[in-house]
Parts: C-alpha cells; sequence; structure tokens
C-alpha cells in the first residue's frame, strides 16, 4: 500500500476527471477526503437540479463535511418569461435551499460565491442574516440579476461578507423604483479590503451610490451594452466614487459593447467630463473598449491639468485607438505632456481579415490566424507600421504596443 501523500499526489493529478475522481473516492475511507476535495472543488446549483445536492445532507447515512467547498454558484433560471421578473423566475429556492438545507460549516471555506436570478423579497430576514454567518471566507462576489427592494438592502448583503475583495454586480435591480436621492446613507459600510468592483449593464445611480465611499477600492471597471445605457447621472456618481478611494485608485476600465455605428448621438466626452481624473493622485492604468472616436483626445488633454507632481500613469489601453480617425498629431504631441512621462505601454488592437486563401495547407475547421506569408500576414504588417507611423514620438519613446487581431471571413458562406 502507498503511502497516503503520494496517494493525495496521485488523485491530484485527476482533479479535472470526474468519473476518475468517483471511482478513488469509492476505494477505500483514505482516499476520500482528497477525492471530495476535487469533486467538490466548484458547486454549481441550479433550481430544478439542486435538491439532490442537499439531499446529501438530511440522508442519515451522510458523510460530507465541511472544507471542499471553494467555489459556489447558485443559479435560477437562465430565461425570463414574458420579460417578466416577478413571480416564480426569482423565487430564490436554490438559495433557500443554501441558506436551510444544508450545516452552516459544508460552506466555511466558500471564497467564490455567485449568485443568480434572486428576488431578495423571497428571502426571510433570517435567511438574510444568515449570510454573513455561513460564507466568512467569501473573498469573491457575484450578482448578476438579482432584484432587490433598495439599495440599503444590496449594501447590507455586501457588507455581511467580511473578507471581501472583489465585487461584480450586473444587472441589478431595484423593485422601488423612485429610491430617494437626496435620502439618508444606509447604515452599513463596506468590507474593510474590498479593492475591486466591477459593474456590467448597472444603469441605476443609486447601485454607484451605495458603494459609497470605498477608500480601499483600487480597480473599478464598468461595462454596457449601448451608448446611451450611460448617463451623466451614472458619470457623477463614478466620479464620487473614484474620489472616495483616494491615493488608493489605481485601475480605470470602461466598456461600451455596441459599435459606433449605434451612437445615436451620444455625447461620451459630456460624461466623461463630470468625472474628475485630475484629482485622482496614483492613476497607473487606463482602459477604454469604445468604437467612439469623439471622447479620446479631450478626455487625455484634461489629465494634462492634473496638479499630481509624479506621474504615475503607466498603461494607455484603447482597442480601437488604430481604427480611430483623429488628428494624430496632436494625440502625439498631447501624450508628450508631464503627466504622461510615466508611460511605460500605449496598448490597442490593429485588426486584418483573412479568409481560406490564406490557409492553405491548414487543417479544416475555425482558423485563428492566416499562415505566415500570405497576403492577410503582409496586410496585417503595413497596417502595424501604418498605425506607428501616427505617433513619431511617441514610437520613439518605445511605448506603442499595438497587438495583432486577425478574424476569418469566408466570402463563400456569405455570397454563395
Amino acid at each position: 500500500m502507498l503511502p497516503t501523500e503520494l496517494c493525495n499526489l496521485v488523485i491530484d493529478h485527476l482533479h479535472d476527471s470526474k468519473p476518475s475522481l468517483l471511482a478513488c473516492s469509492l476505494v477505500c475511507r483514505a482516499w476520500i477526503p482528497e477525492s471530495r476535495f476535487h469533486l467538490f472543488h466548484e458547486v454549481k446549483l441550479y433550481r430544478d437540479t439542486a435538491d439532490s445536492f442537499f439531499q446529501l445532507f438530511e440522508s442519515q447515512h451522510a458523510t460530507l463535511g465541511s472544507g471542499y467547498i471553494r467555489e459556489l454558484d447558485v443559479a435560477q433560471n437562465t430565461v425570463t418569461r414574458h420579460g417578466s421578473l416577478e413571480g416564480d423566475l426569482l423565487d430564490g429556492r436554490a438559495f433557500q435551499g443554501v441558506l436551510t438545507r444544508c450545516p452552516t460549516d459544508v460552506f466555511t471555506h466558500v471564497q467564490k460565491l455567485s449568485v443568480t436570478w434572486v428576488g431578495w423579497w423571497t428571502l426571510t430576514n433570517a435567511e438574510k442574516l444568515s449570510i454573513g454567518h455561513r460564507f466568512k471566507s467569501v473573498t469573491e462576489l457575484r450578482l448578476w440579476m438579482v432584484l432587490f427592494e433598495t439599495d440599503e438592502e444590496l449594501l447590507a448583503l455586501i457588507a455581511s461578507f467580511p473578507a471581501l475583495e472583489v465585487l461584480f454586480l450586473q444587472t441589478i435591480r431595484f423593485r422601488v423604483k423612485d429610491l430617494e436621492e437626496d435620502g439618508p446613507h444606509p447604515k452599513h459600510t463596506l468590507p474593510p479590503n474590498l479593492h475591486t468592483i466591477s459593474l456590467n449593464d448597472v444603469s441605476n445611480p443609486c447601485v454607484i451610490r451605495s458603494l459609497i465611499p470605498c477608500p480601499t477600492l483600487r480597480v473599478f471597471k464598468c461595462h454596457y451594452v449601448n451608448f446611451d445605457d450611460f448617463q451623466p447621472a451614472l458619470a457623477e456618481e463614478f466620479g464620487r466614487l473614484l474620489l472616495s478611494a483616494g491615493e488608493h485608485f489605481e485601475d480605470f476600465g470602461f466598456t461600451i459593447q455596441a459599435g459606433g455605428l449605434l451612437n445615436n448621438g451620444v455625447d461620451l466626452n459630456a460624461c466623461f467630463k463630470l468625472i474628475d481624473f485630475t484629482r485622482i493622485p496614483n492613476l497607473r492604468r487606463i482602459e477604454f473598449w469604445i468604437d467612439d472616436d469623439q471622447y479620446l483626445i479631450p478626455f487625455l488633454r484634461r489629465l494634462t491639468e492634473s496638479d499630481c507632481s509624479t506621474p504615475t500613469l503607466e498603461t494607455l489601453d484603447v482597442s480601437y485607438l488604430s481604427a480611430y480617425n483623429l488628428d494624430w498629431e496632436n494625440l502625439d504631441d498631447i501624450l508628450q505632456y508631464p503627466y504622461f512621462h510615466a508611460l511605460k505601454e500605449i496598448k490597442t488592437y490593429v485588426k486584418t481579415y483573412f479568409d481560406l486563401q490564406d490557409v492553405v495547407g491548414q487543417e479544416p475547421g475555425w482558423y485563428s490566424k492566416p499562415n505566415d506569408g500570405s497576403q492577410a500576414y503582409i496586410k496585417m504588417g503595413h497596417r502595424i507600421t501604418s498605425f506607428v507611423e501616427k505617433l513619431p514620438k511617441c514610437q520613439a519613446r518605445g511605448i506603442l504596443r499595438p497587438a495583432k487581431e486577425f478574424r476569418f471571413f469566408d466570402s463563400s458562406t456569405w455570397f454563395g
């Protein structure tokens, strides 16, 4: 019989094979803990299938203890019924089971928790209060399509995770349509180590307002589907949130998913004016993924007015930069101002399409890139050269980082 340490190493190598791990767990008692560590490392529970998991703890022969689950994903449904977010769809059944049908210590070591499609009013007060006791080790929380009564309920939930470091909020909504903008602030405070906040499709300013102040914030990312989802009221709250972090804040990212043709006249620059980046003393990274070229030069020009004595910005990542129609000489000059003296890289993607003529000899399938020396490969080289020549001063500093983005396009499937 091999020593337990060696057996555990063998089982560790099978961490991606659930059938093998299940077989190992049936060999002998000594193999059970290591097998279960991998089998239950990540648990996904859905409303209609979670019952079998809860029954593991309700049987008189149950032997599953704590210490295995590190990632827990609790989801309801993935589709709406007739566009409604009410009723059965958000009944919280799976999450209620987590809070009532499992021993408290089962989730002692959960580090990543994801909760999807839950109406917060479906939980009892006792169930809400138990969350903090069950998930004391959670460092990463993801909420998607969770509907609260008020912003105070949202903040109370976030504050119940004492070890929280990373927060993802997507499509958060409130049942109370008209929350008081100037009403009393919620009584709860954010976890003391929260350093990253990522928002996706969050259009209610009250969500951002409930996160202020966040004195430990280092990274803030936001993602919107449409241009007109980003309104001045949101921008004002963004500005207050970032300023509340003071010198801790370092990384800002902003994405609009829609193509530039769908701008519909939205003036992004007017919104960005409401976020005073010149008062952020330790900003190190800015990332824009926006198919619009009107905001960038005014935004960068405002940065040059900063009173920060020591330049800190190291990375400027503008995904669409190479495709923008800009006053390139003006941009090149702006990027030589003292504010940008610490820049180490200006990142962008240079896009080139390729077709079947560029992949001759490759195995049929989905092609990720053309052959070396093909027409598309040569075209990519020309486009990168053309881009760097537009910013000669930046190129002389060696800070331009154009990345190749090849996209396969088979014209025969479109034009017969």
